[in-house]
């Protein structure tokens, strides 16, 4: 993975399709338009803390820009406007994300992009100035509500309807479930909706545990559940706290199932399990599914773009003498907020309030892989419940599980070279 470079593209990323910016984006002009202002839009994301995390909102971000520059930018107002994408690094800090809110406020952006850290205080800043706000990464009842935070909407699966998922699938199994969480919003929201999901199917929890975020070493925690006669373990936390409940169950030889929400798919996961890819084969994770009902199609040729800008994600691990790539599911996104923007702003003709009007009233563009995205008046959720699918590995690779009805049916996505 790429860290370096993520630290070294802070700042104000300007961006054009081809070698030569200038020279694209007034190829992709008619001579009658007039050029307007730049268009900015703001990532807020955890670079120095959640590197896979990052580097999707990023990357999403910048390909859609570079797409609609190439074609002369986003018109709007009577005038053509090139796209710029500012990434600032947040690193985990809800104060932080709070001062990149007032900076993309003061300089009139068009969207905010955040992982979800800090969102309600973020509601705060960008809710008086009509600013839009898009969450593309924690699905936490906590961050969306339309009449407090109209300003916040979240393009990604929401815990509610991932965990209300789990549940039904694990039900038939009559398991005695043991929960593990870090001490994060992403953590404890989801402890709340697991436990809330187990409760209406009658799964027994039979241990809880809230770990700091960023633990290397949760053992004692792990073997703890192990005592209480857990049968499947559920982690829904950071990728090191999801990494060190592989790392101790597969030490301790336990060989028991452990399932977990979106972060089980972060690279840095199968990073520190190492030499051990064989303790994966007991870990499946819920998210939304990759391809759409209208097939593989749409999503692979947003991967082709994706990978010509910014080449394949590895791992670092291989698997049959084969390097193991990272798919850009996630960055899809980013890629549509700021697309779903881009059409908005042209029917708003202004950013501000007039933009978070029109979002908010049904504008809906077809995504990256072929689902709709798009919001109405009292709706701030952009995944459709329906979209939700499980997935387990088998060493360092994933793919839809065939014993659920939802996800038989999803092609297996590509993941080595």
């Amino acid at each position: 993975m790429k860290d370096a470079a993520l630290r070294h593209l802070l700042g104000r990323s300007v961006l054009a399709a081809g070698v030569l910016a200038t020279a694209a984006l007034g190829a992709g002009c008619s001579p009658s338009a007039k050029s307007g202002s730049d268009v900015e839009f703001v990532v807020s994301a955890p670079v120095s803390t959640s590197p896979w995390i990052a580097r999707f909102e990023r990357n999403g971000a910048e390909l859609a820009a570079s797409q609609l520059n190439a074609h002369g930018g986003i018109t709007y107002g009577g005038a053509k406007h090139h796209v710029v994408v500012t990434v600032l690094d947040n690193a985990g800090s809800p104060q932080q994300v709070a001062a990149h809110a007032r900076q993309a406020v003061s300089d009139h952006a068009a969207a905010l992009i955040i992982d979800g850290v800090g969102a309600a205080a973020v509601a705060d800043v960008t809710g008086p100035a009509g600013l839009p706000t898009f969450v593309v990464f924690d699905g936490g009842a906590s961050i969306v509500d339309p009449v407090k935070r109209p300003t916040i909407f979240r393009l990604a699966p929401a815990d509610k309807f991932m965990t209300l998922r789990l549940a039904d699938y694990l039900a038939a199994k009559h398991p005695q479930v043991g929960i593990i969480v870090d001490d994060t919003s992403f953590g404890t929201d989801g402890l709340a909706s697991l436990q809330s999901a187990f409760a209406r199917d009658e799964i027994k929890v039979r241990s809880k545990s809230v770990v700091p975020s960023g633990s290397g070493d949760i053992t004692g925690q792990v073997l703890a559940a192990r005592s209480r006669g857990v049968t499947t373990l559920v982690v829904w936390a950071g990728a090191p706290v999801v990494a060190a409940a592989i790392n101790a169950a597969g030490a301790a030889g336990w060989q028991v199932p452990i399932w977990t929400g979106p972060s089980g798919e972060d690279p840095l996961v199968r990073q520190r399990v190492g030499l051990h890819g064989s303790w994966l084969d007991n870990v499946g994770f819920v998210s939304f599914r990759i391809t759409a009902e209208v097939g593989p199609k749409p999503f692979a040729t947003f991967r082709k773009a994706y990978v010509a800008k910014f080449g394949e994600d590895k791992l670092g691990v291989t698997q049959n003498f084969k390097d193991v790539v990272q798919p850009p599911d996630w960055a899809m996104f980013s890629y549509d907020a700021v697309n779903l923007v881009a059409d908005a702003l042209n029917k708003a003709g202004a950013t501000g309030p007039k933009l978070q009007a029109v979002l908010s009233g049904h504008d809906v563009i077809t995504g990256a892989n072929g689902d709709e995205r798009g919001y109405g008046e009292s709706s701030r959720e952009g995944v459709s419940p329906d979209d939700m699918y499980f997935a387990r590995f088998t060493g360092f690779v994933f793919a839809p599980v065939t014993d659920d009805l939802l996800s038989q049916n999803l092609p297996a996505v590509p993941q080595t070279l």
